[in-house]
């Protein structure tokens, strides 16, 4: 059922799903004028994975007016999901499994939508995440609770094996849940409390799927970072049974290695016409260095491969969240969220498999220290080929701007204006574009940084027109 709200909050702690922390917006705008957001419902609190964390999206059929309830399309049943009381600094449920971190990908072809999320195995996140992919020539591997040694794997029809290829009477779905002998197993699921400011886990009485990522699971995967990849056929309405394609994408040599969230990319010219592409980045647990790639698939987003990680520029040593803008010559432009004090720039000429050197984006500020997420959006307006880029500009991710430059020969930006989006200090955080059916362009961010901010998300509706601080380059 719609709400319409004085300020449209498609995602608040009103909502029929009862989670009172949402970040990372994912925003996407359909060919048939339906408008998509998703986000992470942070059940346990804001912080990241660990945390008890499921994948929330919300339909608009009027570019952003109304929005229906929202729903989760990615959700783990080991924790009970609903409205918990608001606790007080960072302190998550680290058993939780959880999906993280969403990005909305249409093909036009088809119409077909997908979602791709991080996905973590209970008291796993980026920087628990230990080096590997959890397979072994393209076999999901697994060990026994309270053992270390991974001797088992996933075969084809979904039975579990020992490595030597002897059976044993345990098999897992589409959905990775096991049953023994054809008999579905179970844990019991846990609801938090609170007790002396900490979450503790309580039994509900309820038992759901024994999934290989939860606590309680008889086998357990490799404690590292994955990736669930779902698609939609009816416009977001139901999602499908989540992919797990780390086989596909993530080399042994990895930790963390997770999804850019925000939106997704199809070229539409060149040589690549039709690819679908999606942002991911990984992550150096020893040195902090952070780095993107291209993911990509040719056949619709059945098969996906990975391209070359982008090289590190001179004065860039990270560049970690990006966002993806198809040229109209094909080329494939890249902006990247750095600790350098600037957006980073780089641009791809064969269909993101591999990287330009990039360059530090004078005209781009970004907040300092670790910097923070950026959005980068590509539309036609009056005649020219016009590139917005929304990001924090100030300290502690305040002071929200949007950018707008023209694409101009060698697949450079002329930045030409800004407008600030929020006051010098109010905060800003991460945040989505899209082009709304209206005619507009639809803007959804975090407004706040703080742990355990409540309703802390918005959707804007910005016209080209501006008004634009007018700042030619020269």
């Amino acid at each position: 059922m719609a709400h319409n709200l004085t300020e449209p909050f498609p995602f608040s702690s009103s909502s029929s799903l009862g989670c009172p922390y949402y970040r990372i917006p994912s925003l996407l705008a359909t060919r048939e004028g339906v408008l998509l957001a998703a986000m992470d419902a942070r059940f346990g609190g804001t912080p990241d994975s660990p945390n008890a964390i499921g994948t929330a999206v919300a339909r608009s059929l009027d570019s952003g007016k109304t929005w229906e309830e929202p729903h989760l399309a990615a959700a783990f049943q080991d924790w009970a999901v609903g409205k918990l009381p608001p606790l007080p600094g960072r302190k998550p449920l680290r058993h939780s499994a959880s999906t993280i971190d969403p990005c909305l990908l249409q093909d036009s072809a088809t119409g077909r939508i997908f979602l791709l999320v991080d996905a973590f195995p209970w008291g796993v996140g980026a920087f628990q995440a230990q080096t590997g992919s959890g397979y072994r020539q393209g076999r999901l591997l697994l060990r026994r609770r309270g053992r270390r040694a991974y001797g088992y794997f996933v075969g084809e029809d979904g039975a579990i094996r020992r490595l030597d290829g002897s059976p044993t009477p345990y098999k897992v779905d589409a959905s990775l849940n096991l049953s023994k002998n054809g008999r579905p197993l179970t844990v019991g699921q846990r609801r938090p409390m609170y007790w002396q400011g900490r979450p503790w886990g309580l039994p509900t009485g309820k038992r759901v799927p024994m999934h290989l990522f939860y606590q309680g699971a008889r086998f357990q995967v490799f404690p590292t970072s994955y990736l669930f990849l779902l698609y939609s056929d009816d416009l977001g309405k139901t999602w499908s049974t989540p992919r797990e394609i780390n086989s596909l994408v993530k080399e042994d040599s990895l930790g963390f290695f997770g999804v850019c969230p925000g939106q997704g990319a199809q070229l539409s010219q060149g040589p690549h016409a039709g690819r679908l592409v999606f942002p991911a980045y990984a992550l150096d647990a020893r040195t902090g260095r952070q780095r993107f790639r291209a993911l990509y698939s040719d056949d619709g987003g059945s098969r996906w491969q990975a391209g070359t990680f982008a090289p590190l520029g001179e004065g860039i040593s990270s560049m970690s969240e990006t966002q993806l803008l198809p040229c109209p010559d094909g080329a494939l432009l890249a902006f990247s969220r750095t600790t350098s004090g600037f957006v980073a720039r780089t641009v791809s000429l064969d269909g993101g498999a591999t990287w330009q050197p990039p360059v530090l984006d004078s005209f781009l500020p970004l907040t300092g220290g670790a910097g923070c997420q950026v959005s980068a959006l590509g539309l036609p307006w009056k005649n020219r080929d016009a590139v917005l880029v929304s990001a924090p500009a100030g300290k502690d991710r305040t002071q929200g701007v949007l950018s707008l430059g023209f694409l101009e020969k060698g697949h450079q930006i002329r930045w030409e204006a800004r407008r600030q989006l929020t006051g010098a200090g109010e905060e800003f955080a991460y945040s989505c574009l899209a082009a709304l059916p209206n005619g507009k362009v639809g803007l959804l961010y975090e407004t706040s940084n703080r742990p355990q901010a409540v309703d802390a998300v918005r959707f804007r509706e910005l016209s080209l027109e501006g008004p634009w601080d007018w700042e030619r380059t020269p």
